[in-house]
């Protein structure tokens, strides 16, 4: 007959937390410090009726705020009606090719997918000196712009959106849809595209925030009737006073976190991936 024992006699582990764990915790911490210090020193200047006499001398104000808003308001129209077309070219053009770099096996695959990775690591001011080198009638009208964001943003859309595709989850879907009479088209519209709408998402979300705030190709790029929201922060940094440049980069603080949010809640640790 066998013997059951008592859970009371069973030896207990005792609870105790992985000291690196613990360590990992305080540099957490500590990061989120440095990164959300500045953030609050900003708030107190922009607050701050007269910074240069100390924090809030002269009182609480919002002065500041209200002229920055007022200021910013007609660039970030134009900046974000430069994103949106942007990210619509980008997936016109990227998803096709990754498309390709995912599902077909060719010589030079591995190549090909390098170079289209290769605009991150150029520097912006390179990018935006060669398109005005080559094409410089195009300045004026604005596609230059246009043309420098997109070198600039594409590689991201495209480095999300390989890693969806190459899924085998995927791939056995679509070869379900296949044997039940679905065309290619179905396919992508009804198995395809739901099953990597979050990284496409996530990817749309992060080309937007980073044609947002592109300077380095902007500056150069730039006419007086097509100023980025960058550029014109850039202005009154180097035009006003403390209290107004802290504004303006209140608003535009306001205008990008969110979108950095939502990029992490869906998966920003995998966009980029290829």
């Amino acid at each position: 007959m066998l013997k059951v024992s008592n859970s009371s006699n069973a030896q207990k582990v005792p609870n105790q937390r992985d000291p690196i764990q613990q360590v990992g915790q305080v540099f957490a911490l500590a990061s989120a410090f440095v990164c959300l210090a500045p953030i609050l020193l900003l708030l107190a200047v922009a607050t701050t009726s007269v910074w240069q006499q100390g924090w809030w001398s002269g009182g609480f104000t919002l002065k500041w705020l209200q002229g920055g808003w007022e200021t910013l308001r007609p660039y970030l129209g134009f900046s974000l009606k430069l994103a949106l077309q942007v990210v619509l070219i980008d997936i016109f053009v990227g998803f096709p090719v990754a498309w390709v770099l995912s599902r077909c096996e060719f010589k030079g695959r591995q190549i090909l997918l390098s170079l289209t990775m290769l605009p991150i690591a150029i520097p912006g001011i390179a990018i935006a000196l060669a398109l005005i080198l080559a094409y410089p009638t195009w300045k004026s009208s604005g596609w230059l712009l246009v043309g420098g964001h997109i070198l600039y943003t594409l590689p991201f859309l495209i480095g999300a959106l390989v890693p969806a595709l190459s899924r085998p989850q995927l791939t056995e879907l679509e070869s379900v849809a296949a044997t039940l009479g679905a065309s290619r088209l179905r396919q992508i519209l009804f198995v395809t595209l739901p099953q990597v709408r979050g990284a496409l998402l996530a990817a749309t979300i992060m080309v937007i925030t980073l044609s947002m705030g592109e300077f380095n190709i902007s500056f150069f790029l730039f006419t007086p009737l097509d100023k980025t929201l960058p550029v014109e922060l850039y202005a009154s940094y180097i035009t006003g006073r403390l209290e107004v440049a802290a504004a303006n980069t209140v608003w535009f603080l306001i205008f990008v976190i969110p979108a950095s949010i939502g990029i992490e809640s869906l998966g920003g640790a995998s966009v980029g991936q290829a």
